[in-house]
Parts: structure tokens; sequence; C-alpha cells
């Protein structure tokens, strides 16, 4: 671990500024930017964030010293991608037509993706020069809608409105198609059935439940407000309304597998078995296959069947992504999914399933065992030869690949000229850690109102004079490839809109702790981070970086920076005792009711960090 003690009420604080800070601060020197990443219910910060409405509306024009109207610029026109654009390619840029203002006024541009504002995230202009944004990353196989706002620089709030929106479709990644999804926002016609006496599912939130101490049902959806799950119970009782006396199925619309030579199904699952041992109790997924031989004219593919508990490596009573491959099936029109419940004795039985997606794949590879088959990272020889079994994109969505190993950056002292990965030997991924090398850790106090941010984001549990531990958290990428996230609304599952702040927050990538000699954590602080960008090179100094919080990630030998000065960048230790504790840093975690971390990483075991500290308290 690495000593550290704190400064008691810090006359300043400089450097670089990704937002505002709403409360009165004794020693921090509140840093107002063009991006402001927090904001206040009442009074101080300032906002760079993105309306949540579907349209923009425009300044009716002021008046300049003279009297006489000052309008705002015309509304421009968009470029390309041209509207109902399909195959569009994954990193491509927005462009439209400049105009004039009327009084000959500069002009910059709000540029908007399926209503989120693509923002810079660093020191500049608000807004952007034109004609054109990017290059940005998409994903493949997805639909995007974009607008355009004209605004002028010295007044901002003089804007026209915004273009109508245009529409455009990634293209695919030429080996696989999507031909079934539901994230259940809409009815899309499952048929319930069954022969149990309760516990039937549903569309719906559900109301978390737990039985002997365990979670026996989620709190929420594995994302989105919507999902599916084996009866409601209201009042938060286990045993009212799960399963019981039989079976519940959940058969899905029929989708087209034909085109294919073999297909996949990704979803998010949850199940409890209160009786672990209990025979015929049990969770399955099911492929059906249209076959007139069988009695119900579908031969049963099993996909996945828990029942007992060594069935799956992780805990099943939290949300777990998982990935299943059909091989060697018959591959065919009118296929269908089913999701199987039962509970044939006396016990608690619940399951959830959320996103699901079945991706049809025009060749056998991931079936063959080689290169890009789909592999279980838990078995004892999960790829053939020299191969590892490797999480797949940038979320993990349970999609493992037999990949070949490639070196990283050297960890954690990287060395050589720009691109020099002579690190070990690894999976082909980002890798996140806390950088503790100047980390700037001391006490201030702070003024937060009744109404402030801070207050309403759960940064601080009380209002009026708090007593703060601020530090910096830094989080290079010394993996192989960048951390690539794209446009936030690439990973909806991962961002909120907030009232407060008046744009999208990056939710729970880092929790800080403060914990006594004993292992007890006496205080928690948290950051909801608005974006992830390249702030400073790390490995690299002459490197150029990419990301920014219109196009979000961290390139690798680059990091992301959250200053000391920024609004919940500490922990509130105002009823903390002086003394000597530890500062626990954690980035990348798996969040609430979750069985993964949720950014894809080739090395999990440097993202936290325990740094000593010494509370001398006010003075």
């Amino acid at each position: 671990m690495h000593e550290l003690e704190t400064r008691s009420m810090k006359s300043s604080s400089s450097g670089p500024h990704r937002g505002s800070a709403c409360s009165t601060s004794l020693g921090v020197l509140k840093w107002l930017g063009v991006l402001a990443l927090t904001g206040c219910l009442e009074g101080g910060g300032g906002e760079g964030g993105t309306s949540s409405g579907s349209s923009g509306s425009s300044s009716s024009g002021s008046a300049d010293s003279t009297g006489s109207e000052n309008l705002p610029p015309p509304m421009p026109t968009l470029a390309s991608p041209l509207d109902a654009a399909p195959d569009v390619p994954i990193a491509s840029e927005l462009c439209w037509n400049l105009v004039t203002d009327p009084e000959g006024d500069p002009v910059r541009y709000r540029v908007f993706v399926d209503e989120i504002e693509i923002l810079d995230g660093k020191f500049g202009d608000e807004g952007w020069e034109g004609p054109c944004v990017g290059p940005l990353d998409f994903v493949y196989d997805r639909d995007y809608a974009w607008q355009v706002q004209a605004f002028d620089p010295a007044e901002p709030s003089r804007a026209s409105e915004r273009t109508p929106a245009w529409r455009f479709h990634t293209v695919t990644d030429g080996l696989t198609d999507n031909v079934f999804e539901d994230p259940f926002d809409e009815d899309l016609g499952w048929e319930v059935g069954g022969n149990a006496l309760s516990g039937a599912w549903l569309r719906g939130n559900p109301v978390q439940t737990a039985t002997m101490g365990l979670l026996s049902q989620p709190e929420d959806c594995a994302g989105g407000d919507i999902c599916v799950f084996t009866g409601q119970n209201p009042e938060g009782h286990p045993q009212m309304a799960d399963v019981s006396g039989g079976s519940t199925t959940f058969t899905s619309p029929a989708f087209d597998l034909s085109p294919f030579e073999a297909a996949t199904v990704t979803l998010d699952r949850f199940f409890y078995k209160m009786q672990a041992e209990e025979t015929g109790t049990l969770f399955r997924v099911e492929l059906l296959v249209p076959d007139e031989a069988e009695p119900d004219g579908y031969q049963v593919v099993v996909l996945e069947q828990l029942e007992k508990p060594e069935d799956s490596t992780l805990p099943t009573n939290m949300w777990t992504p998982t990935e299943y491959v059909a091989c060697n099936v018959p591959m065919a029109a009118g296929s269908r999914l089913r999701l199987v419940a039962t509970d044939l004795g006396p016990g608690v039985v619940e399951a959830a399933v959320d996103s699901v997606v079945v991706t049809g794949h025009f060749q056998t590879d991931v079936c063959d065992g080689g290169v890009g088959a789909v592999c279980d990272p838990n078995a004892e020889t999960p790829c053939s030869d020299e191969l590892l079994c490797c999480a797949q994109g940038t979320l993990n969505k349970g999609v493992y690949r037999c990949t070949e190993p490639v070196p990283s950056i050297t960890y954690p002292d990287p060395g050589g000229p720009i691109g020099t990965f002579n690190g070990p030997l690894g999976c082909d991924a980002p890798d996140l850690f806390v950088e503790p090398q100047g980390m700037d850790v001391y006490e201030d106090q702070g003024f937060f109102s009744e109404g402030s941010c801070e207050m309403y984001e759960g940064c601080i549990t009380e209002p009026g004079w708090r007593h703060l531990l601020r530090f910096d958290t830094q989080t290079p990428n010394a993996g192989s490839r960048d951390l690539t996230m794209g446009v936030p609304s690439n990973h909806p599952d991962l961002f909120h809109w907030s009232d407060c702040h008046g744009h999208y927050h990056f939710d729970g990538y880092a929790f800080y702790d403060l914990v006594d000699g004993s292992g007890e954590v006496v205080a928690t602080g948290h950051k909801q981070a608005f974006c992830l960008l390249d702030w400073s090179p790390w490995a690299w100094p002459d490197d150029d970086g990419t990301h920014s919080c219109g196009n979000q990630g961290i390139s690798v030998g680059w990091e992301d920076v959250y200053g000391s000065y920024l609004d919940c960048q500490y922990i509130d230790i105002t009823n903390v005792t002086p003394g000597d504790y530890t500062l626990r840093i954690s980035v990348n975690l798996p969040q609430a009711e979750t069985a993964v971390a949720p950014l894809v990483e080739r090395d999990y075991a440097n993202n936290v960090l325990e740094v000593p500290v010494t509370i001398v308290g006010p003075m």
C-alpha cells in the first residue's frame, strides 16, 4: 500500500477541470468550464449537458446595445449520413451545412445523437466548429437518430431550432445477424404457459425479496425498467407468488434461423432455489426447432439447465449475462425460445430474465473449437492449442471466444516508444487500474444547501457544513487495446439522465470507502462518472488521444482523471474520529445485484487501490 498523510484545510487546488462545484468550500477553487459535470438545484455550478426533450427550442432574439433585436442564427441543414442511410460504417463522421449569422456573429453547433448532446469534455469552446464531428464510434447493426443546432457562442441561449432528426442504420459485421431482440420494454407477444399453481412469468419491475438472508428476487431489472420474472411480490414476501406446484413457461415469438449455420443466444438471467438438492426444481432455457415428427411440433434443445449448485460457477441469484450456442442443430424458420421455471417441492423458487438477443451465424466458427469458437472460461481446457478463452466486446455480456494471446503495455511502469507492447501475454482487452502516483489527498470543508446536487446524488447525507476527504482518481488503460464505448447511446444501460445535472451519467464507475484498522467501513463516497475520456497520456507522453465525452473511452496508454476539486470526488468524514485509516478506491466493480463487472478487462486484480491515510480533523 502507499502511505499518505492528509493535509487539513488545503488552501487551494489547481489543474484541469471537467465539471463545477456547487458547494461553498473553504479550501478548493471552483473551476467553472464549458462542460459542467455537476450542477445545482439551487444556484451555483454550470451546465454543459443536454435536454432530455425531443426537440430544441430557439431563442427569440435579444436586444443589443443599440436596442435592435439580435436574431439567433438560422437552423442548419444536415448533410451526411443521409436520412434513412443503410450500412453506415461504425466509425463515421456526422456532417452538416454551415450557416451565417444574421448579424455576422460567429456560429458554433451542438450535435445530438439519440437526444444526447455530443460533448468534448475538456477545456475548449462550447459546441463544435463544424461542418463535421467525429469520426464517432457506433455499434454494429443499430438504428441512430441525429440532429444539429446552431448557436451564438457569445450568447449560447441564442440558438436556432434543432434540425429535424435524420436516421441511419449501421453496417453488420458480415458474419452475424440479429434475428430476434427483446429488451422487454414493449410486449412482443411472448406466451405464458405451464401448470404451476402460482408464480407465472410476467413483464414488469420486480420487488426485491430475500429468503434466509439471501437475495431471492432482484430489486431492479438488469437493464432498463422492464424485464420478465416469475410472480410479483408486492409486499416483498418471498413465499408470495413464487413458483409453486409445477412449471411456468414463457415462449417467444417465432424467428427465422434458416439462412444460418449456427446460432447464439445472449440474455441476463437470475435464479434462486431455496432447496439446493431438490430434484426437478430448476430453471431452463430451451430452443424450440420446428419438427413435425415431435408430439408438440418442436424439437426441444436445452441450452442451459440450472438445478444443482455446481451447474454455475457464479451465484445464480445475481444478474448474470450468459451466452448459449446452438451447434449441430437444424436452423429453421419458425424457431422459438422457451424459458422454464419449475418448483416441485415446498421451497421458494424465483427466476428473472432480461435483454434477450438471438444471433444467427453465417459460418460454423463458433462451433469448431478454433479461433472464434465459443468457450467456457471455467472449463479445464476451454480452447485448443495455446488459445485463450477471452470475454468479447466492451460490456460483459457473457460472450467468450477462443483467441490468440497478445502482449499488453508493461504494467505498472510502461517503457519504449509509442505503441510498445512488451508486457505479459493475455486476452486482447483494456486493463484499467487505479494509479497511486500523484494522488492529491487532503481534508477540506464545504457548505451544502438542502437542494444541492450533492444531496440529490447522495454524496452527502445532511446539509450544512461538512468535513471532507478529497482526492484524485486516475485510471490508466494499461491493456492491449482501447476501451471504446463510443457515443453514450451505444450503452443505454450504463447511463441515466440526471435532472439535477442536466446530462447523462455513467453509473458507478468508481466507489470510495474509508476503512478502519479492524476492516470496518466507517464512511463511503461515490463518483458517478459522466464520461470516460482521454484526459492525459500515461504511457507515452507524445501520444494522441481520441476519446472525449462525445466519443467515450480510454485509449490504451492514456488515463482518465477525476480531480479532487470535483463535486462528489470525496468522502464525507464529518463524523469520523481523527486517526489512521485506509482509503480504498475501486473501479469497474460488479454493480448491485450483478455477478460480473460491467466493462470487459484482461485483468480485474488491479481494480482496487488501498492507501493508508491519517485523518487530522477540522482545525
